[in-house]
């Protein structure tokens, strides 16, 4: 594969400083500070009615796309749960329950998990978050087929699906640099990726600047043994064919909004807060689907 981090491009590209990047991260902080003050201190004539439709929202994307960090980060700014259904299976499983030891016996076998397991896990989720009081919810990756997709339309009232995208070739380029820190258990990216702008204009730049370890942590990095290139072309293909009916069912239903990343999370979050913002602020089904 052609590497699209290329260190001696840097000759004729100039790298953001480290002034630049601070600030683009300030930016993006206090982007969610104040998303998270509206939210917090709206007034009694701008809040919510106890029959407005909760915030409920999907993150969609493939492999590698961060739709995982950007739906914590988000949940987080609104108040509302961030729930990812492979956290709510393990944490099944590991309660020692009859339903997670089913759970279990399938796993280990190798098979996939019934759709309706999985609906039944994230169900029981949903109804204690409204018996707590839980004003939506932020799901992420879910749901992966079409089927679940409709059931979970038929139980739940969503009103927003964020599909977020990344050109392919920085896919692969950013989980070939996935490193883990084998001593203190945290995640780098050594990927230092930049595409340029196509000459037509239809697709844009993409800046994104390596997650550097510290020097303590440099000796101990170690590649996951799937993140390999083929393994993960593999996985995208397989994405890319289960996504496609679960997309076309949310946007017939006027529900998604397609999302594409051209940069890390300080410079994208700023584009991507008053976008959700205003679909928080007109939140209900059908609130409208299109492209940024």
């Amino acid at each position: 594969m052609s590497s699209v981090s290329h260190t001696a491009r840097r000759g004729w590209r100039c790298a953001p400083s480290a002034l630049a990047a601070v600030a683009n991260l300030k930016a993006a902080l206090d982007q969610l500070a104040t998303a998270g003050g509206q939210q917090a201190g709206l007034s009694s004539a701008a809040a919510p009615s106890p029959a407005e439709a909760p915030l409920n929202w999907v993150f969609l994307g493939p492999p590698g796309v961060g739709k995982g960090t950007y739906a914590s980060r988000v949940a987080k700014a609104f108040g509302v749960p961030h729930i990812a259904t492979g956290d709510l299976i393990r944490a099944e499983i590991k309660s020692g329950s009859d339903f997670g030891a089913k759970m279990k016996s399938i796993v280990n076998s190798g098979k996939l998990l019934p759709d309706e397991m999985v609906q039944q896990v994230l169900q029981q989720r949903l109804a204690a978050g409204r018996k707590e009081g839980e004003k939506g919810f932020i799901l992420d990756g879910f749901p992966r087929t079409r089927a679940q997709a409709e059931e979970l339309v038929r139980t739940t009232p969503v009103s927003l699906v964020l599909n977020m995208s990344l050109r392919e070739e920085v896919l692969v380029e950013k989980c070939m640099g996935r490193r883990l820190c084998k001593h203190c258990g945290k995640n780098y990216n050594v990927a230092d990726i930049y595409l340029p702008a196509s000459p037509d204009g239809s697709r844009p730049e993409i800046v994104m600047p390596p997650l550097s370890p510290p020097p303590e942590c440099a000796p101990h990095l170690e590649t996951r043994a799937d993140d390999r290139e083929e393994v993960i072309r593999h996985r995208l293909e397989v994405y890319k064919q289960e996504a496609a009916p679960v997309e076309d069912f949310f946007r017939a239903k006027g529900l998604l909004v397609d999302f594409e990343i051209t940069a890390g999370i300080p410079e994208t979050l700023p584009r991507l807060m008053p976008l959700l913002q205003g679909y928080a602020a007109g939140r209900g089904a059908g609130a409208g689907a299109g492209k940024v």
